[in-house]
């Protein structure tokens, strides 16, 4: 008995860690790309404090490779400071900028450093406090003092005499990968960080009390600390290194606002939270996610508010999963009336993402901005705009949607010209045209394909709205596809029929009627505050919108 006990504790523990696993989340600390790329900065500054604390301060460190703050031991009760790329530069009010200014307000990219080298952070302040205008360096050897700003080597070599020569002190220029921090609008140093690259700078507000400090960075409020990387040269990529529930505090009102009932904004909270998560696309420039719509917008807390920070706190920790694994938690504004597979959006099948009627829409829709909407194209505009987009058939002649999905949501629109015909799939039947949703037609009403029962004078628009009754006298709205529907009629049994959709064609227009805003897949935000309104709660709202997931 006992060995059998023993081994169905283990089978049991085996279980919960296989379950554990499949279900952890890598790191709670997310990065947040602000700028990077074509928008890295020369100089980058901060400011720390709240509405009724000035000079909280900083610390600086690094993160690991497990993304836990090490603390270097500079600190400092100055709340504006600015961090620089190494090399000669000065400041004028409260930015900085390369070359050299006024006495007084420029760094030099040359130093005198002290030959000895320090073990701890202590120990390299005390010496640099002997020395007018010293600072501590921290370098992949550890602890170091520099001396002086210079702003060439001979000026440097010329220096080093007065300390002794080379017995005493060297000349240090500027590295490819070194950073130096100052106070904002002057020369006096703070620290000098250079890793090599493989660990890069990190500042962290110091708290008051037991208030979470704020962080001002370009006219934003931000929670967490910032890492500056500057890898391989250039200017820095500044990352925001902020737990994922601020990080969700600081993209939710941005996303779905802060107006919107509770139970709405924890969906979007947990959507938020799971998608940020799992997401890997920018680990190749450093960080998880941007602050864009590109992965979804974050912008700090300044939105936030009571709700949204509540719908946050009340969901922390919850995610979306299917199968056990995180789901990608995709969302937009509104449907117009159907979600869509994300197979027919994208071309790739999600188990979880499947289209379906949304009849929650519906009953706020004259409070939803542009709900219905209607574009429209002359001759010339549309035959320049597919010219842009690379098709390229002379003067088109006419444009129809060619074919609707299940859901009566566009799948392909066929545009005929002077030099042939061309017909676009999927997404890009929304983007080549630059419309607001998947949802539209060209000429003709909203909602799908017709179709036909023995002839197209008896005509259905869409399936959406078409109900069945079963033998028992169950009525249950219609679940299945157009190929395999078939209705009673007079004559007897008819397979319906799609009614083939006549090429809108006009002398010198083209009008595009539509609904909704945005690619149609996963949640509707709008759909998500009507369900809201209706007594729905977050789960059951992101179960009606996502097929079979576990919110957990």
């Amino acid at each position: 008995m006992r060995k059998l006990f023993r081994l169905a504790l283990l089978v049991f523990l085996m279980s919960v860690s296989l379950c554990g696993g499949a279900r952890a989340i890598e790191n709670d600390m997310l990065k947040v790309g602000i700028k990077y790329g074509g928008d890295a900065m020369f100089s980058a500054n901060l400011q720390n404090y709240n509405d009724t604390v000035a000079g909280m301060g900083y610390t600086m460190g690094y993160f690991d490779g497990g993304r836990n703050y090490i603390p270097l031991g500079p600190e400092t009760d100055e709340y504006k400071i600015s961090v620089t790329i190494d090399g000669n530069f000065y400041a004028s009010g409260n930015a900085n900028y390369a070359g050299t200014g006024a006495a007084g307000a420029t760094v030099g990219g040359w130093h005198l450093q002290l030959l000895t080298a320090f073990g701890t952070y202590e120990e390299a302040a005390y010496a640099a406090s002997q020395y007018d205008g010293a600072f501590v360096a921290f370098l992949m050897s550890g602890y170091a003092v520099r001396v002086g700003q210079y702003t060439s080597q001979s000026e440097a070599e010329a220096a080093m005499a007065s300390w002794g020569g080379a017995d005493a002190v060297q000349v240090v220029s500027p590295s490819r990968t070194g950073v130096i921090v100052t106070v904002t609008g002057t020369n006096r140093v703070l620290l000098y960080f250079d890793c090599g690259g493989l660990y890069s700078l990190a500042v962290m507000p110091r708290p008051v009390g037991g208030e979470k400090p704020v962080t001002w960075f370009r006219g934003y409020r931000y929670y967490g600390g910032f890492e500056y990387q500057r890898v391989t040269g250039g200017n820095l990529n500044v990352i925001n290194v902020v737990n994922i529930e601020d990080y969700t505090k600081g993209s939710v009102p941005y996303e779905i606002g802060n107006d919107k009932p509770l139970e709405a904004i924890k969906a979007q909270a947990v959507c938020a939270r799971t998608y940020a998560a799992m997401q890997t696309r920018h680990r190749s420039q450093g960080f998880d996610v941007c602050t864009t719509d590109d992965c979804q917008v974050y912008q700090g807390v300044a939105a936030s508010n009571e709700m949204t920070d509540r719908a946050v706190d009340e969901t922390a920790g919850v995610y979306m999963y299917y199968n056990g694994k995180l789901a990608e938690a995709y969302y937009y504004s509104c449907n117009g009336g159907a979600s869509e597979d994300a197979v027919n959006v994208w071309g790739n099948e999600v188990p979880y993402c499947k289209g379906k009627a949304d009849p929650y829409e519906a009953l706020i829709a004259s409070r939803i901005p542009k709900y219905h909407w209607s574009t429209t194209f002359t001759q010339s505009e549309l035959s320049s705009r597919l010219k842009a987009k690379g098709i390229s058939i002379g003067t088109v002649k006419s444009a129809y949607v060619s074919e609707f999905t299940p859901n009566g949501n566009v799948r392909a629109v066929t545009f005929v010209g002077s030099n042939g015909t061309k017909t676009v799939y999927r997404e890009s039947c929304r983007t080549t045209l630059g419309l607001r949703s998947m949802r539209f037609n060209i000429g003709g009403a909203v909602g799908g394909a017709t179709y036909c029962v023995n002839s197209a004078d008896h005509s259905l628009s869409g399936l959406g709205g078409v109900y069945t009754i079963s033998g028992d006298g169950t009525v249950a709205q219609y679940a299945g596809s157009a190929s395999d529907a078939y209705v009673i009629t007079s004559g007897g049994v008819s397979q319906l029929q799609q009614a083939p959709s006549a090429p809108a064609t006009t002398s010198d227009t083209f009008t595009v009627n539509g609904s909704g805003w945005g690619h149609n897949v996963g949640m509707s935000q709008w759909g998500a505050s009507a369900m809201a309104e209706q007594g729905y709660d977050f789960r059951a709202i992101l179960e009606f919108y996502y097929t079979g997931v576990t919110i957990e």
